[in-house]
């Protein structure tokens, strides 16, 4: 078959199911119970007892793929005590989900807005421009920030996944080093950092409008 435009590597995974544990682990209690939970890039999201490692529950967010999950939960979550956050990296298109921490319900799913990659920066690169979520999710009180591969950082309210705000990161920067460059898709591996009234995010995880090298 032909090699992926976007994520060549994904071909490496034809014959073997690449569905592990790309997210940090949430450490959170249910009922007194201190559980660890985990997204796993099947599209599972799991808890267990921290102390004798037993499933307490487990929430399917996506059907995962054969080509390295990317339909699944990829780099991280966030919790804030009453809600799990996840999201989903494509998942036709990815999603955000807020899950409840006791039993695992969904109890509100935003997609990755249509308009993601008709909008914006990314309007002009249609072509290498998808509607999913690489970026880690954070969480403050309230609020839930991600980042999405059409270059554009959300705010999401923590009740009920409403979107309060967004940045399009696809434009021209000049940093401090007085080098000006492009943003581009928001970054995997990591998520927003939220620190005495900033938001800091990176973009240009891959420059939307050309393959990811």
């Amino acid at each position: 078959p032909p090699r992926s435009t976007l994520f060549p590597y994904t071909t490496l995974f034809r014959s073997n199911i690449d569905w592990d544990f790309g997210s940090s682990p949430n450490v959170f209690s249910i009922a007194g119970r201190t559980v660890i939970g985990i997204g796993q890039k099947s599209g599972v999201y799991h808890v267990f007892d921290a102390k004798t490692g037993q499933i307490v529950w487990q929430r399917q967010t996506s059907v995962a793929q054969h080509n390295g999950g990317s339909m699944g939960l990829l780099w991280g979550s966030a919790s804030d005590g009453h809600r799990i956050y996840v999201a989903t990296w494509l998942g036709k298109p990815g999603a955000l989900f807020g899950l409840d921490s006791a039993t695992g319900e969904i109890l509100w799913r935003t997609p990755n807005p249509a308009d993601g990659c008709t909008t914006g920066g990314a309007a002009t690169h249609g072509d290498a421009c998808h509607l999913g979520h690489m970026a880690a999710v954070t969480a403050t009180p309230g609020l839930v920030y991600e980042g999405s591969m059409d270059g554009k950082l959300r705010i999401y309210r923590a009740d009920d996944g409403a979107i309060l705000w967004q940045y399009d990161t696809v434009r021209e920067f000049t940093g401090v080093n007085h080098v000006t460059g492009p943003g581009g898709a928001v970054a995997g591996h990591g998520g927003a950092v939220v620190a005495h009234g900033m938001v800091y995010v990176q973009s240009g995880y891959y420059k939307i409008g050309r393959a990811h090298v």
